[in-house]
């Protein structure tokens, strides 16, 4: 038989801590996917016509990067959607808006701005469920 005795009111503070602390890990988890979520309040999308250069920046990859050749003009349609307010912003360069040969990538371009707003639709309302799933709440 052993000299050591359990106290069980300091049982019960170990085991309140272990829960704390289990919780304490899963808020700070809500809260960096919080921060980051309010990181991706704004979706970009951009149709570009320039000359453009390919090149392998890193050798040890296979992969290579686009990009306009220096001292290129671009025409370009950038158009900013804010996923919180629901504000847009289009930015077209004036050859693009007006020139009828670009008539096809203007209707493309907004094709992509339809298509990724229901791209980010769909992933916003998984990653609710998800968080959802985490708290244990019901979504009734």
């Amino acid at each position: 038989m052993s000299d050591t005795t359990i106290d069980p009111a300091s049982q019960t503070l170990t085991s309140s801590a272990v829960v704390k602390n289990e919780q304490g890990k899963a808020n700070s988890l809500l809260n960096t996917i919080a921060e980051k979520l309010d990181q991706l309040v704004t979706l970009t999308v951009v149709t570009a016509v320039c000359d453009v250069e390919t090149v392998q920046e890193d050798p040890e990859s296979p992969t290579f990067v686009c990009r306009p050749k220096a001292g290129t003009a671009i025409d370009a349609f950038q158009t900013q959607v804010n996923l919180v307010t629901g504000d847009i912003e289009n930015l077209i360069s004036r050859d693009f808006a007006t020139n009828p040969a670009y008539k096809g990538l203007s209707d493309f371009h907004l094709a992509q701005v339809t298509k990724s707003n229901e791209i980010v639709s769909t992933n916003l309302k998984a990653i609710h469920d998800f968080a959802v799933q985490l708290s244990g709440r019901s979504t009734n």
